[in-house]
């Protein structure tokens, strides 16, 4: 079982990004992973008129790990992800509305540790490209596309 925290840079409680999963060692070193993953963001800003932003997502992601051979404690591994999020955010006053789904795919790269043989800490960057389709009420439909370092997260898992 996995639980994935994502945005790290910023340990506040108002933005969450994350999500949980499971893990699956299909031979020794080469593991399959899944997650659901869901992100939660409440901004209000100040001032006149005062605005407040509403924004909730949620998603899946799998993906496949190699973890190198080493006889410790510690395990760096390289792997790939695929993933899909729909997000929506509503935007006061005038309630404002902006849904926007993004596709990715990239690289994984990460370490992790094993405190004993059922409870283990990993952290990882996510290298790749993302291609997001955005439409907000009142404005032309958007289209990006990035490529680069996606995210960088904690995963705290539980091997039954």
């Amino acid at each position: 079982m996995l639980f994935n925290f994502v945005g790290l840079s910023a340990l506040n409680l108002n933005a969450y990004q994350g999500g949980i999963g499971g893990k699956y060692f299909i031979s020794n070193g080469m593991a399959l992973r899944g997650m659901l993953l869901f992100g939660l963001d409440n901004k209000t800003t100040t001032g006149t008129p005062q605005f407040t932003d509403n924004s909730l997502s949620i998603g899946i992601a799998a993906g496949l790990e190699y973890h190198l051979p080493l006889a410790s404690q510690v395990s760096p591994y390289l792997g790939g992800q695929i993933s899909f999020l729909n997000s929506a955010e509503t935007t006061n006053p005038g309630a404002n509305k902006t849904s926007s789904t993004t596709f990715g795919l990239g690289a994984i790269g990460g370490i992790e540790y094993f405190f004993n043989n059922n409870l283990s800490l990993s952290a990882e960057y996510q290298f790749g490209v993302t291609s997001t389709q955005s439409s907000a009420s009142g404005a032309p439909d958007r289209s990006e596309l990035k490529l680069g370092f996606q995210t960088a997260g904690l995963t705290l898992a539980a091997y039954f």
